[in-house]
């Protein structure tokens, strides 16, 4: 079996930390988020990994290489231009050689049992195998109905109105539904009939085309975490999974001897206080009084000065913090300078190279 990466989209909901960098190599506590999907991709046996790229490519093949220095072997199929879901893996077709492919969607972070759902697979006999999660019903994403033994019966997307009501919050939400985790389980040789250099969708037309046909389509559903890391409160609610032990993933660095994450050659006044679900990378100085707190994770290269306190934030690399800021639930992009006496306690996105001026303040949500 080969791991396939779908990692080709422009992460345009994550703006604007995917400026800089697409979207499945953005930093998640101190360590490119792909990195997440190897490590669980060998956890289940698979050493062989394809990545499906377009959006800075180079940037993922320059982080990977052969993939050696992660235990795996990796090949890069690059699109030209966007071929949707199921055109950007028909592109990688070159390094199928007949094999089983477990397919990952670029974005999602998960623990799921994936030696389960190859079990599964195999046991029905199933060309296409798709993995499900329970969410509350109603639901505002599609959902996916599926007959007593499986197979596939139906795809059934909410309607307009019903999304509408959802999001203002008037739909009372009771029971479960079941959403495409995006996470399959394929016959290589399906590929064999989807159009080359076309764009072409797993989720609109391969799927719904093989459950009309009866052509062998199941899912089954697995428990464990499950996160589409794709919009910034998503992307901070990683952070929070990881640091808080809510996912099974590994994290980089060690706990130091008071509890908390480091990467190494840190530079803590004795006077800091941090959370045991702190992260903080290399080559970053706290200086006297500073406080972290929740799942906060530092990034590579920064300067928190004197009574700084940071509450359940994302600082990404190289940023400068002064003197009594107080930043709550922000995310901070690589090279900003937040001046000193800041205090902003609302959900922010700093962008990258950018100058809070002395005195700031922001509030609310």
């Amino acid at each position: 079996m080969k791991g396939v990466i779908i990692a080709g989209g422009p992460g345009t909901r994550l703006r604007p930390l995917t400026y800089l960098r697409p979207k499945p190599i953005v930093p998640v506590v101190n360590k490119p988020f792909l990195e997440y999907q190897v490590e669980l991709l060998k956890r289940h046996g698979i050493h062989e990994i394809i990545f499906c790229t377009n959006y800075m490519a180079e940037m993922i093949q320059g982080h990977f290489g052969d993939g050696s220095a992660f235990g795996v072997k990796m090949h890069y199929a690059l699109e030209d231009v966007p071929l949707g879901t199921a055109g950007a893996v028909k592109n990688a077709e070159e390094y199928f050689e007949d094999d089983t492919l477990l397919i990952f969607n670029g974005d999602v972070l998960t623990d799921f049992d994936l030696s389960a759902v190859r079990r599964f697979h195999e046991e029905k006999g199933a060309r296409i195998t798709l993995t499900l999660f329970g969410v509350p019903s109603p639901s505002p994403y599609g959902v996916i109905i599926t007959d007593d033994n499986g197979k596939v019966q139906e795809f059934r997307e909410p309607s307009e109105e019903q999304k509408r009501k959802l999001a203002q919050g008037v739909v009372e939400q009771e029971g479960t539904e079941y959403i495409n985790a995006g996470m399959y389980v394929l016959d290589s040789t399906i590929f064999r009939d989807v159009p080359s250099n076309t764009p072409y969708s797993f989720e609109r037309q391969l799927f719904p085309l093989f459950a009309a046909e009866d052509k062998g389509i199941y899912a089954v559903s697995s428990s464990g975490y499950w996160l589409d890391i794709g919009r910034p409160e998503q992307y901070m609610e990683a952070h929070r999974a990881l640091l808080s032990g809510d996912v099974d993933a590994k994290l980089s660095g060690e706990r130091t001897a008071d509890g908390w994450w480091s990467m190494g050659d840190v530079d803590v006044a004795s006077s800091a206080r941090i959370d045991p679900t702190v992260h903080v990378g290399r080559r970053t100085t706290l200086q006297a009084n500073v406080e972290l707190k929740g799942c906060t994770t530092v990034g590579a290269g920064c300067s928190l000065d004197e009574g700084c306190v940071l509450e359940n934030c994302v600082i990404l690399d190289g940023v400068s913090i002064g003197k009594s800021v107080h930043l709550q639930n922000c995310i901070v992009d690589t090279d900003v300078f937040v001046e000193d006496n800041v205090a902003i306690s609302a959900k922010a996105v700093l962008a990258s190279g950018s100058r809070i001026g002395f005195g700031t303040r922001i509030s609310g949500s």
